[in-house]
């Protein structure tokens, strides 16, 4: 994971119906602009950054586009639920 935008991803549940993740993203980390073709929620557990904010949920439906990007000197941490189960194939960057 070394030019990884993540210290760490760790996987708490990857079944059929969806999967959940906990991300810890570096200082300075921008996940591109991107969608899914389902739902994604996501909670921040800490840290604030441009996009997101600790304490908040963040709801994205199918097709909706966004992005994070950690402007902060901070990790930001957060879990995220993906229905159905994140992959290659229905993450889409733009």
């Amino acid at each position: 994971m070394n030019d990884s935008i993540y210290t760490q991803i760790q996987t708490i549940s990857d079944g059929g119906f969806g999967s959940c993740d906990v991300y810890t993203m570096k200082s300075g980390g921008i996940e591109r602009k991107h969608y899914h073709n389902g739902i994604e929620i996501v909670y921040v557990i800490k840290g604030n950054c441009k996009t997101h904010k600790q304490g908040q949920v963040y709801v994205y439906q199918k097709g909706q586009i966004h992005e994070v990007i950690n402007d902060s000197k901070n990790e930001l941490v957060f879990v995220c639920l993906t229905i159905p189960p994140e992959s290659k194939e229905n993450t889409m960057y733009i």
